[in-house]
């Protein structure tokens, strides 16, 4: 790629409304591994390769990069692995995560003053303890960490098929229920209804997959009345609520013969009624 075909992309990057920056500082990459834990002996520190960054980003003060290792500080999001971009000799705040020399070893941790003055490094794991920096202590704070470069873009399988599940369930998911497609069932399904109190067949249906309310019985007579109002047989929201007890208090899939409130013929005509709405209600 030549310097205009470079250029020509950058333009393209901004017409879209990103805002590319161009690597234009060189940092250099530590071959020390600092511990995300406890402190540990870093060894003989010796400059490696190297990274370029946007000047606007890393500014002009001087930078390395050195390489997380450890978990303490999952919460501050450095992963085992990742390039930790150190701020050399910069100016010290509670709150910031620096990278300190303890009695020899190098850390990364939360540099924090309590109430009594005292000076920790704070982990941002609970499976780790903070570290009291007494006077007996060498302690040399070497920089802030400014920014975290993923040393590898990665997502778990685990994360990834968790994302896929959710999506096929909401898929699975039925299209929220519409007064056109009710009415519409309440229609078709009105020639089986020999009598008044056989509509629970079709209010509990209608209940099971949230078209209307568990109790409603007055509003679900009323839209009955609206959408059939010839029928020779209408409900009436006493006697429906009379029908709510022992099994048919469930949901559909659930009534028992053996806990019903009519039984027999009766109760495999309600069974029939009811299996014939849910089926309209998912057509």
């Amino acid at each position: 790629m030549n310097q205009e075909e470079f250029y020509d992309i950058v333009g393209l990057l901004h017409v879209a409304g990103l805002n590319p920056m161009v690597c234009n500082k060189w940092l250099h990459l530590s071959t020390c591994r600092v511990r995300c834990g406890v402190p540990a002996e870093p060894g003989q520190d010796t400059m490696g390769e190297g990274i370029m960054l946007p000047r606007e980003l890393v500014g002009s003060q001087p930078e390395i990069c050195i390489t997380a290792e450890g978990d303490s500080m999952i919460g501050a999001g450095f992963s085992e692995g990742d390039l930790l971009r150190v701020r050399l000799h910069a100016p010290v705040h509670d709150g910031d995560v620096v990278v300190a020399m303890v009695d020899g070893a190098a850390t990364a941790k939360v540099l924090f003053s309590d109430e009594q003055g005292r000076r920790w490094l704070v982990p941002r794991n609970s499976n780790y303890q903070a570290l009291l920096l007494t006077p007996d202590k060498e302690v040399r704070i070497l920089g802030i960490v400014v920014g975290v470069e993923k040393r590898v873009v990665r997502a778990s399988s685990a994360e990834c098929l968790q994302a896929i599940r959710h999506t096929l369930e909401r898929m699975r998911q039925p299209e929220p229920m519409t007064d056109e497609k009710i009415d519409a069932v309440i229609t078709a399904v009105a020639p089986e209804v020999s009598n008044g109190r056989q509509w629970y067949a079709v209010y509990r249906p209608l209940v099971d997959c949230g078209a209307i309310c568990e109790g409603c019985f007055r509003d679900f007579c009323q839209r009955v009345w609206r959408v059939v109002p010839a029928h020779a047989h209408l409900p009436v929201g006493k006697e429906l609520g009379r029908l709510a007890v022992q099994s048919f208090r469930k949901r559909v899939a659930l009534w028992d013969v053996r806990d019903a409130p009519v039984n027999g013929a009766r109760f495999a005509d309600y069974l029939r009624i009811a299996r014939l709405t849910a089926k309209r209600l998912t057509a």
